[in-house]
């Protein structure tokens, strides 16, 4: 554009200036062309490509003058001459005219002055003229296409060297319109090329920085007044946004030093340092984030780009803080996208299978991720990434179906490498999944294919050829790195499945039972397993046998269910172990449910019939099935012992042998040598003897030894094997035995018409049975012996309240019918005489409790009780003994007995009533204090009633007090009184160390004293009632 052009005038009429209003705004989006003659650093690509709407979109009015001053031009001077020249010409002309010489002078001066003041006020549009003349010549132009030499041109046109200078406020009126299309509007971002682009911008216009900065605050305030005028929250986050955007464009205009005095963002729009330190980090992050989306700098991760990457985050004055937030969002975001992708793929619906490519973009995220880690000193924020905080956080279901693809694709060559382990472990970490959900995942994918590999082991005969099959399956286990102990439950698991398709059918054959030991010996399944499977299954054949023979009850029971139930067991080849095992199971359940049958009975009699039914159901169709399956461990046992026992008898006959041959040798000899010669003939005929009886030995054993091995086994009436021991508590099963055992005793009863209950005559066989349900309980013989001793205990105690319930003691005659009754009933006689103590202690607590609340129970009665065997302390509450203790104390400190024995009442009298004596003795003082001021007191009204013998009482009980609390000191302020009372006790005989106990009590020292005994040992000492006191008696 030329200058000619820029000066045309095109009127239009009716326009009005958009800065009225703030300017105008262009989408931020429209990038900003840069001029190759005007290079601008920092600027963008993309903005450099785009093309933004000029601001100066339309031409600004100019009025008359402004118009003139445009159309002059360079002519202005020289017209603004010939103006006033015109001026002064024709008012000299004129006035010549009308006042000759003078006038002609006066109204040239005028007509000049008036030309002049002309040429001032249209000179002074120039000011208002040129900055819209360079509007108007920047119309529909990119303002960076502007140069300073365009700008000058314009200015001369108006004769003006520097236009910014002349005429700053219009200039900065341009300068603000650009600044408001520059800034991004909405959430548009920040590009970068903004605050360069402004620099140059402003150095085209020679705009000062500081009415550059005038034009930032300006429109600061307008997009302030903008949030309030709108007040819409929506508008507001918008202003705050674009107001954060203005901060970081205009702090990186003038830089952040000058920003600091231009631009007080604090006092001008009431702003802390922290929110303008957020809006620069903002855009700074946002310009970040757009440098590393351009530049591939994060999906690529190569050096060079790192490395601009972490020169522009320096250019931007970002801290590292901030800039690894962006680089690790970004690196996220890009991990969630592939991974998103790959669950996409893993989600898709295919006839066959096929991990492949969402596997592969599970590889691709780990080697993103190796690459992140080994980057990581060279951006902040470059390191491992996982999905916390991001979109794919919460979908765990979809990622730990792409960890089990992974595993599975993995470990479909039937290994478990070191590297998918890796893989595995840092998949795990990504995903965000805990060690035990991981670990179950790995499990139950290794399970599967161990599964896989065991079928293709036995399908392809492997296994059977091979020497040892537990080396196989090792080898299998040790390259999936799959745990032997669960392997061991799927080889469990896959023997059980054998073992139910051959009992499908619900007996086993020859050809079952070696196919079964083929499968065994192919898995290595231990014989415990082996034997549970068999239990388990196989014995559900036996058990319903055995369930719908204990069902039908006692009388229905026929020895046709006895041989199902046994046939049942050889056809699914149970051990008797196992079906002892099974029928102790169901025979437990039976016995358990007679006895919740006979607990719904209402009273005992008829609780024991049913317990009674059950001892019937025990010998009639439980024994006999118990005998089915322990008869041969019996026979085996019975032979056993049998054999020890001949070889017993054998060593001792041998024994025997040897002693009576060494018996006969030593005999022989002696005799020999009695008889000398003679006896050669007798030698011959013992030996003759001797080889008879020889003979006869080797013909008995002959005889043993034809006789048959015959074993007998002895036969139980009823089976002692399955008990209740384990299903009940001890307490219970003697509760039941004691009510059966009263059963016994007390007969069966009937009821009669009318209502009548008759009792039967006992049944002596009921004991038998009593037996019998002790063995069923699983009681020892301790515990039967408890029952029994407890019911004598009973019976013996109600006959022994019987004969001392009338409170008159025990006496020989009673105690002989006793020792009768507790003979009979065989009660032990420690236990008999416990129970009689315990009823005579008893009658004594209810007499004590008489005592105590007519309140006449003394300590002489307690150590009675207490010799009896009763304990006080649970008869008597602690108030009540320590009542009693006050009541003996005081007794004793005011009987008139003179100095008390301390340990008798401070040690024995505790000791009688369970007291403790600290208590006790705290007491003791108390008492021996209030008592010891009373007696005085007593003792000196007597004194002065001049009673001789109370005087004499109360000073002995004063030095009883005294002997007990020897600390307390008595205070009377008439001495006279004190010393009376001391001499009528030692006038009345009082031995010296009462004398000496009463003057401490008194608190006479010993001069005094001595005065005392002195006068009444010279007999000068008399007190004596007045004559009319004795003339009223």
């Amino acid at each position: 554009m030329s200058v000619s052009a820029v000066g045309a005038p095109t009127a239009t009429a009716g326009r009005v200036s958009p800065f009225l209003n703030g300017g105008v705004r262009v989408p931020a989006r429209s990038a900003f062309a840069r001029v190759a003659s005007t290079p601008t650093r920092n600027v963008t690509t993309a903005a450099a490509e785009d093309k933004r709407p000029s601001p100066y979109a339309f031409e600004k009015e100019m009025d008359g003058l402004e118009q003139q001053q445009l159309n002059l031009g360079g002519a202005r001077l020289a017209a603004y001459a010939a103006v006033v020249g015109g001026g002064l010409a024709m008012g000299a002309t004129v006035g010549g005219k009308v006042g000759g010489n003078a006038g002609r002078a006066a109204l040239a001066v005028g007509l000049g002055a008036a030309a002049a003041a002309g040429v001032v006020t249209a000179d002074k549009k120039r000011v208002s003229a040129a900055p819209k003349a360079l509007w108007n010549g920047m119309m529909n132009r990119d303002p960076a296409s502007i140069t300073k030499a365009e700008v000058d041109a314009i200015g001369s046109k108006f004769g003006m060297n520097d236009m910014a200078k002349d005429c700053p406020e219009g200039v900065t009126e341009l300068y603000d319109a650009y600044l408001m299309s520059v800034i991004p509007m909405g959430d548009d971002p920040v590009q970068g090329w903004e605050p360069e682009a402004l620099k140059n911008f402003r150095a085209q216009l020679g705009l000062e920085d500081a009415d550059a900065a005038n034009a930032h605050i300006e429109v600061g305030r307008r997009l302030f007044r903008k949030r309030i005028e709108l007040g819409d929250k929506d508008a507001d986050i918008e202003s705050r946004r674009e107001f954060q955007k203005l901060v970081y464009i205009s702090t990186r205009t003038f830089g952040e030093q000058q920003a600091k005095f231009l631009l007080p963002w604090n006092r001008i729009f009431r702003v802390s340092d922290a929110q303008v330190t957020l809006a620069m980090k903002d855009s700074a992050s946002n310009l970040l984030k757009t440098v590393l989306a351009k530049s591939g700098a994060v999906a690529n991760l190569d050096d060079a780009s790192l490395a601009a990457a972490k020169q522009f985050q320096n250019e931007v004055n970002l801290s590292d803080a901030d800039a690894a937030a962006v680089v690790s969002a970004m690196a996220q975001e890009i991990v969630v996208g592939k991974i998103e992708q790959a669950a996409e793929l893993a989600s898709a619906r295919t006839v066959n299978s096929d991990y492949t490519a969402a596997n592969s973009l599970l590889s691709e995220v780990l080697n993103f991720n190796k690459t992140l880690a080994s980057k990581a000193g060279a951006l902040p924020g470059l390191g491992v990434v996982n999905l916390f905080g991001s979109s794919f956080a919460d979908k765990t279901g979809e990622a730990k179906t792409l960890f089990t693809n992974f595993l599975t694709q993995g470990c479909e060559d039937g290994t478990f490498s070191g590297e998918l382990k890796t893989s595995a472990g840092s998949l795990k970490i990504l995903f965000g999944m805990g060690n035990k959900e991981a670990e179950d995942v790995v499990i139950d994918v290794t399970t599967k294919v161990y599964r896989q590999r065991l079928r293709d082991a036995v399908k392809s005969g492997s296994l059977d050829s091979a020497e040892s099959p537990a080396s196989v399956l090792q080898q299998i286990c040790e390259a999936l790195q799959f745990p032997p102990e669960l392997a061991a439950e799927v080889n469990k698991e896959n023997y059980r499945t054998k073992m139910e398709q051959v009992m499908e059918k619900k007996s086993l054959t020859d050809e079952d039972v070696e196919a079964l030991s083929r499968v065994r010996r192919l898995l290595c399944v231990p014989k415990d397993v082996v034997d549970q499977c068999t239990r388990e299954i196989c014995g559900a054949v036996y058990k319903n046998q055995v369930r719908s023979a204990l069902s039908v009850g006692t009388e229905a029971f026929t020895p046709q269910l006895r041989d199902r139930c046994k046939a049942a067991k050889n056809k699914v080849r149970l051990t008797d172990e196992m079906a002892l095992e099974i029928l102790k199971a169901e025979v437990t359940t039976a016995f358990m449910a007679y006895i919740r049958v006979a607990r719904t009975k209402g009273n005992k009699i008829e609780q024991s019939k049913e317990i009674r039914k059950m001892i019937y159901f025990n010998q009639t169709v439980v024994t006999p099935m118990v005998t089915d399956v322990t008869k041969a461990a019996a026979e085996d046992a019975a032979k056993e012992l049998a054999s020890l026992l001949k070889e017993a008898t054998e060593a001792a006959r041998k024994e025997e042998e040897a002693e009576a041959k060494e018996a006969a040798a030593v005999a022989a000899k002696a005799e020999a040598e009695a008889k000398g010669e003679d006896a050669t003939g007798d030698d011959e005929k013992e030996e003759a003897s001797a080889e008879a009886s020889k003979d006869e030995v080797v013909a008995e054993e002959k005889s043993e030894d034809a006789k048959p091995d015959d074993v007998k086994v002895e036969k139980e009436t009823y089976q002692k094997t399955v008990t209740l021991r384990s299903e009940m508590d001890s307490v219970a099963s003697q509760g039941i035995y004691q009510d059966y055992l009263m059963f016994c005793m007390q007969g069966d009863t009937v009821t009669a018409p009318m209502g009548v209950q008759i009792t039967i005559e006992r049944d002596q066989s009921e004991f038998t049975r009593l037996a019998q349900l002790g063995d069923i309980l699983g009681l020892n013989q301790m515990e039967v012996g408890t029952v029994h001793k407890g019911l004598a205990d009973k019976a013996f105690r109600a006959q022994a309240e019987q004969l001392l319930g009338d409170g008159k003691g025990l006496t020989a005659e009673r105690s002989e019918k006793l020792k009768e009754i507790q003979q009979s009933l065989q009660l032990p006689e420690p236990d008999a005489q416990r129970i009689i103590k315990g009823i005579t202690s008893k009658k004594m607590m209810g007499e004590m409790q008489a005592q105590i609340a007519m309140g006449t129970l003394t300590i002489a009665d307690v150590r009675r009780m207490k010799q009896e065997g009763v304990e006080i302390e649970n008869v008597i509450s602690p108030d009540k003994r320590m009542a009693l203790f006050r009541k003996n104390a005081e007794a004793r400190l005011t009987d008139g007995s003179g100095a008390a024995d301390i340990e008798s009442l401070s040690v024995t009298l505790p000791a009688d009533l369970g007291i403790d004596p600290a208590k006790a003795k705290t007491e003791l003082l108390k008492i021996a204090n209030d008592k010891k001021r009373s007696t005085m007191v007593a003792a000196v009204a007597e004194l002065r009633q001049k009673k001789v013998s109370d005087v004499v009482r109360s000073a002995k009980n004063l030095v009883a007090c005294h002997g007990v609390s020897p600390d307390s000191v008595l205070e009377w302020s008439v001495k006279e009184e004190l010393q009376d009372i001391y001499s009528v006790f030692a006038n009345e005989g009082a031995n010296e160390t009462d004398q000496k106990n009463l003057q401490d009590a008194l608190g006479l020292d010993d001069a005094t004293a001595a005065g005392l005994r002195e006068i009444v040992g010279a007999g000068k000492f008399q007190l004596k009632q007045d004559v009319a006191d004795e003339a009223l008696f």
